[in-house]
């Protein structure tokens, strides 16, 4: 198991992708970091909907890990993983778009 000073810092871009965009051009990784901003907002919410569907007793970790839970990890798990290719293409636009 990772203690959390072993964590990797949050500064830490995932290089796949600032190569792969390298000679993209600006409206192509705008059209990119809208489309992943909206599918972060819909991970987030499917994440938050399956922690609300968790008995109160498995939210606060006095219940053993069930179905619901490892269901709500997963989705949790996928929303940060996402969130770390968010924040590269956020860092390699420059800048925050308009989203609608």
């Amino acid at each position: 198991m990772i203690k959390s000073e072993d964590a990797i810092r949050p500064e830490f871009d995932l290089r796949p992708l600032v190569g792969l965009l390298a000679d993209v051009s600006e409206p192509v990784v705008e059209y990119l970091t809208i489309e992943a901003i909206r599918k972060h907002r819909q991970l987030v919410v499917k994440a938050e909907e399956l922690f609300q569907r968790l008995p109160e007793a498995m939210r606060a970790g006095r219940e053993p890990v069930g179905e619901a839970n490892v269901d709500y990890l997963d989705a949790t798990i996928e929303m940060h993983a996402h969130m770390s290719a968010l924040t590269t293409l956020l860092k390699i636009l420059g800048r925050t778009p308009t989203v609608q």
